[in-house]
């Protein structure tokens, strides 16, 4: 049978075959209609993405170039928390036994150092000295290789600050190791000295019964020589008296400021940690603190490299960085 162009025989019988299967021969342009929204609808939503990405970027970009950014940047970049928080460990195992065998040596009791810097009340303070002890009896039952053990421990913590300094102002490690280690042991005598003449401050000041808020001027001075002091020790005297007093006042203003942080706030956490978890409980709250102290400063040194460097002409930009020129 021929093919007619005509609507023939084998025409007719093509368009029976196709409406018994219900299909079509002819093309449909109405699908085709409905996918053209539908790319166009998924081409805005990939442009806006895009946008939203772009000023995502912009905005992190001008977040960095502020003066916030760039302190976060360089608070980072010397490891601050990690280094806090192995701060606190370190001085509760090597700095307390420390101080508290020289307190004990020389006839005080460094625990009510302790309470007097948190600023604990009545109830808290007997938690502390419930903790530990005055140190009296370890001094005359203490070996040659225990005092050995207990000032390298100390030893060990002046290195520490010696090496966070060292990051923050980009000093390399001194050379002269037998230097390095007297101006160790010369801090850690310092810091003995700043810690009895705190004492002997509070101490006459509750005396003589003035509010315990006379006592923060008497803080931030003694705070503002000892760590104006520290890093001048510690670096070996590389860094100016001028350059590192800044790092001084703003180190002072956030000791100070975590002395009244803990003097509202230690009391009932003490308490409340000895009643619900026992020692463990105290124990955690004084590490809260010393991380906190370790916090301050870090803080007080970056804050006092960047006011340092205020108005310096910005470091020029790494050519890896730049974007690439292209030719038109």
């Amino acid at each position: 049978m021929a093919v007619s162009e005509d609507g023939g025989p084998d025409s007719q019988v093509s368009k029976m075959i196709g409406d018994q299967a219900g299909l079509s021969f002819t093309p449909n342009p109405t699908g085709a209609a409905k996918r053209h929204p539908l790319r166009d609808q998924e081409r805005w939503l990939l442009d806006r993405e895009r946008r939203l990405l772009d000023m995502e970027s912009h905005a992190v970009d001008w977040v960095k170039t502020t003066a916030a950014g760039t302190f976060w940047t360089k608070l980072n970049a010397v490891d601050f928390m990690n280094s806090s928080m192995q701060f606190a460990v370190l001085a509760v195992l090597c700095l307390f036994p420390f101080v508290f065998l020289v307190s004990a040596e020389s006839g005080g009791d460094a625990r009510h150092a302790l309470i007097a810097r948190l600023g604990l009340d009545q109830k808290a303070a007997h938690d502390v000295n419930q903790l530990m002890s005055s140190g009296s009896h370890a001094v005359t039952d203490l070996s040659i290789i225990g005092v050995a053990l207990v000032l390298s421990g100390a030893i060990g913590i002046a290195s520490t600050l010696q090496l966070w300094y060292q990051r923050v102002y980009d000093q390399p490690p001194a050379p002269n190791w037998t230097r390095q280690l007297a101006n160790r042991l010369l801090w850690l005598g310092g810091l003995m000295v700043y810690l009895a003449v705190q004492d002997f401050s509070w101490t006459q000041l509750k005396q003589l019964g003035v509010a315990r808020i006379t006592t923060y001027p008497a803080t931030f001075i003694l705070a503002l020589a000892f760590y104006w002091w520290t890093p001048h020790v510690l670096l070996m005297g590389r860094i100016t008296w001028r350059r590192l007093f800044p790092a001084a006042i703003a180190t002072a203003v956030c000791v100070t400021g975590l002395g009244v942080f803990s003097a509202l706030l230690f009391s009932a956490q003490i308490v409340s940690g000895q009643a619900d978890y026992g020692p463990i409980g105290v124990v955690t709250v004084l590490l809260s603190y010393l991380i906190g102290l370790a916090v301050c400063l870090h803080l007080g040194a970056v804050a006092g490299r960047m006011w340092n460097e205020r108005g310096a002409p910005a470091p020029p930009a790494d050519p890896e960085e730049l974007p690439a020129v292209v030719d038109r």
